[in-house]
């Protein structure tokens, strides 16, 4: 519907992710800082299970109290935005989809919220996610293995067409989505 993302071949116009969206990750979570039970905190793995639409059973949680003192610094996401792990060649991007409390990993897990008068957040879901499985290696870095920084996901061109357009590729992607649960549950 929107051409090749990595080469924009319809000619859309494009924008910075970072100008259009803040772009980051939570605060750190110390490994002495993790209790039994509590608020669910999320690592790269939840996350990725997440955006394939696979249930998790947390291991890890904060207390609630720090969950707020933490949430007091950062936000928190909301129904919208985007969430992925940092090491995601596959476009393991999870389209936040519960007001249900959590946290998640700093600099493992990214946060990409839109501003969605300008980016339908179902869209550029799916237009990372094209973007990341393509062409990953070239814009992620790191020695060992391909990792996402926030810098980089800052400077991500993305192709930005026109907001009514993004939404009726979301309702599509919607409906498409509710054949497939309507198919899987008969």
């Amino acid at each position: 519907m929107f051409g090749d993302q990595k080469t924009n071949s319809s000619e859309l116009p494009t924008v910075k992710l970072g100008d259009t969206a803040f772009v980051g990750s939570s605060k750190r979570v110390f490994k002495d800082e993790l209790v039994e039970e509590g608020i669910p905190f999320y690592r790269g793995t939840e996350v990725g299970a997440l955006a394939f639409g696979n249930s998790i059973n947390p291991e890890l949680f904060i207390t609630q109290q720090h969950y707020e003192e933490l949430v007091g610094h950062t936000g928190k996401p909301e129904i919208g935005d985007l969430l992925m792990p940092s090491i995601c060649p596959d476009g393991q991007i999870w389209l936040v989809d519960t007001d249900a409390p959590f946290y998640f990993k700093d600099g493992r897990v990214l946060w990409v919220r839109p501003d969605r008068s300008v980016f339908d957040s179902t869209y550029l879901q799916y237009a990372m996610r094209n973007r990341f499985i393509a062409d990953f290696e070239s814009f992620a870095s790191g020695t060992t293995f391909a990792e996402l920084k926030i810098f980089i996901l800052k400077n991500l061109v993305v192709a930005l067409p026109p907001l009514a357009l993004q939404q009726e590729f979301a309702a599509f992607v919607q409906q498409v989505d509710k054949l497939k649960f309507d198919y899987q549950n008969n």
